[in-house]
This record gives structure tokens, C-alpha cells and sequence, in this order.
């Protein structure tokens, strides 16, 4: 009947594609999942495909795929996630949380290319201050490696700071030091970097006014190291 009709607005066809991948996704082999992940990629490019209805679907499905151990399948999964913030940003926007913290979590050390445009995308989809609200508690509570994926995103945050979000973020100010500098004296020298870097950027966007007071936690070298990376930024924009 035209009732039943009116609800259902994919052809047949298109309804079969979807469900197909899903159903390698959450159930077939590594070989199935791989491959319905590059049929993904097809789906979420034809506006005709995704609607309201299955998009959390196969969201989900995607996302299950980044906590398997096969780190070439988490790779895969992440890259469509990409094109999903890409081409479906709309469905995506409501699922901040659980999207931010499945990618943070993945079982994958992308190459840093590649996880520079994911964090980017995930700023320009759920903007700055649902992604801090999600991340400053991350930063106190979260192990090695996914501290590091944590600290990566804050950085990629804070370099795409606008106008519009500095009122907010200098607000977080305070959280966002006292949750960084312990992080300075990390085991790990990728996660003592990056959150060096981050401190760097708080300087750059805020000045050294506000946010030397802040630095109390680090040790004298650490603060040494801070103002080596601040003033030598302040000499190359010269």
C-alpha cells in the first residue's frame, strides 16, 4: 500500500546493499568485514544509500570493527570513518561521545597523517567544547596508548581555535593545565612531547599572562622546555 510505501524510501536494491554490509561487518569473516568495509565507502559517497534510519547502523558496525586485534582492519575502519565525518557529517553529529572514544580507544597506531585529518575532521563535526568535555577527564583517567590518541586530539583541538571557541577554552584554562602537566612526566617520550606541545599552544593562543601561573605543576626543566618550544615559534613568525 502507498502507506507502507511512504515509509520506506530506499528502492530494493539499495536496502540490500546496506544490509549486506552490515551483516559482514558484524558477523562474517576478516576477509567479508574488509571488504564490506571498501563497499561502505561506496555507500556513504550516494546520498540515495544512507538515510536517517540506518545510518547509526552502520556507524556502529564500522566502529565495532575498530576494536578488533587485526590492526590492517582497524586501519580500514578508521579510514571510513574519515569519509563518514566527510560525507555524512549530519548523522554523525549526534554521537559525539561515542564516536570520539571508539576512535581514541582503536587498536591502531595510524600513521600520524592520517590520524592529523581524522582528529581535524572530529573538531569541525562536534566543535571544540564537546570535544574538551570528553577528552579533559580522558587525560586524567586513560593509560598509554590511548593517552597518547587523547593528547593527540586535545593538540589538534587547541591548533584549530577560532574566535569563537577562545572565550570557552580559556575558561577551561585551568582544567586543561592542571589535567596536561602531570602528563610531562610520562614514561613514554611521545606522550611527554605532545603534551609539551599542547601546554606550547595554550601559550600561543592565550600569552604568557595567563598562562605561566598555570605551568606550577612542571618541573624547572620541563618549564625550560616549554618556553625553548614557545620562543622559538615566536621567532619564526617574525
Amino acid at each position: 500500500s502507498s502507506g507502507i510505501n511512504a515509509e520506506w524510501p530506499l528502492r530494493p536494491g539499495e536496502t540490500n546493499a546496506v544490509f549486506s554490509v552490515l551483516e559482514a561487518l558484524l558477523g562474517g569473516s576478516q576477509e567479508e568485514k574488509s571488504g564490506a568495509l571498501i563497499e561502505s565507502l561506496n555507500l556513504l559517497k550516494e546520498d540515495t544509500s544512507i538515510n536517517e534510519e540506518n545510518s547509526y547502523d552502520l556507524l556502529s558496525a564500522i566502529m565495532c570493527c575498530t576494536e578488533e586485534d587485526d590492526t590492517e582492519l582497524v586501519s580500514k575502519a578508521l579510514k571510513v570513518l574519515n569519509k563518514f565525518l566527510v560525507y555524512q557529517a549530519q548523522y554523525m553529529a549526534p554521537h559525539c561521545e561515542e564516536v570520539v572514544t571508539k576512535i581514541v580507544r582503536a587498536k591502531c597506531p595510524m600513521q600520524h597523517a592520517d590520524s592529523e585529518s581524522l582528529y581535524q575532521l572530529l573538531v569541525m563535526v562536534y566543535k571544540t567544547e564537546a570535544i574538551l568535555n570528553l577528552i579533559v577527564p580522558m587525560l586524567q583517567h586513560e593509560t598509554y596508548p590511548v593517552l597518547l590518541s587523547v593528547i593527540n586530539l586535545l593538540y589538534s583541538t587547541l591548533k584549530q581555535n577560532t574566535p569563537e571557541s577562545q572565550p570557552m577554552l580559556e575558561s577551561r584554562l585551568p582544567a586543561l593545565a592542571s589535567a596536561v602537566c602531570p602528563q610531562c612526566s610520562h614514561v613514554e617520550t611521545n606522550v611527554r612531547k605532545q603534551s609539551i606541545f599542547c601546554l606550547v599552544e595554550l601559550l600561543l593562543i592565550f600569552g604568557t599572562e595567563k598562562v605561566d601561573a598555570l605551568l606550577e605543576g612542571l618541573t624547572v626543566s620541563q618549564k625550560k622546555l616549554v618556553y625553548l618550544y614557545y620562543n622559538r615559534h615566536q621567532r619564526n613568525v617574525r
